[in-house]
């Protein structure tokens, strides 16, 4: 269906209709490998969720894979968002996951407006 919904990446609990339990990610535990296979799958989430919710840079900056704050917050987002929507999820799960976000987004926001950070402009925290 050319021009619908779901033309651009959209962002599935299971790819092949398997049954999941996902899995926290622990970044402190990572090798450099597994922890740039995984920021690739949160950065693609990322952009998924920036276009679905309209968020802008004070919610979400672009150089947020810079901020560990902001990577542990979207990739707590994100485990939650596969669980509320696999296959074996509660009816009411996606309601809670968007509860859960309302309080994320808040976070989020406060965490970017510590940074400074704004489109084209990264400030290190240090």
């Amino acid at each position: 269906m050319s021009g619908g919904l779901f033309d651009d990446f959209h962002p599935r609990p299971s790819t092949r209709g398997e049954s999941f339990a996902p899995i926290p990610v622990c970044w402190p535990t990572l090798t450099d490998t597994e922890a740039r296979a995984r920021l690739e799958e949160l950065a693609d989430w990322t952009s998924w969720l920036l276009e679905r919710y309209t968020l802008d840079y004070r919610t979400i900056p672009p150089c947020w894979g810079r901020h560990g704050a902001l990577v542990e917050e979207l990739s707590a987002l994100r485990t939650g968002w596969l669980t509320a929507y696999a296959q074996e999820a509660r009816g009411d799960a996606p309601l809670h996951w968007h509860t859960d976000f309302a309080a994320a987004r808040q976070r989020l926001t406060d965490w970017t407006a510590r940074t400074g950070c704004r489109p084209g402009e990264h400030r290190s925290a240090h």
